[in-house]
């Protein structure tokens, strides 16, 4: 089974261990799983920049 990655719209991490479920989605953070509505960071280590992107 593949791994599956984060449902928010411009993350492209892989669910870890840590994942968070929200709506029957899974995101690798619960920033994502909120979809940055505060401007809080992806905390995956990768060092993504989804939240930049989230923002209007």
């Amino acid at each position: 089974m593949p791994d599956k990655t984060c449902a928010c719209p411009h993350c492209k991490c892989v669910l870890g261990a840590d994942a968070v479920m929200k709506d029957g989605e899974g995101y690798c953070c619960q920033g994502c799983a909120e979809h940055h509505a505060h401007g809080e960071p992806c905390a995956a280590p990768t060092g993504c920049e989804c939240a930049k992107s989230a923002k209007g």
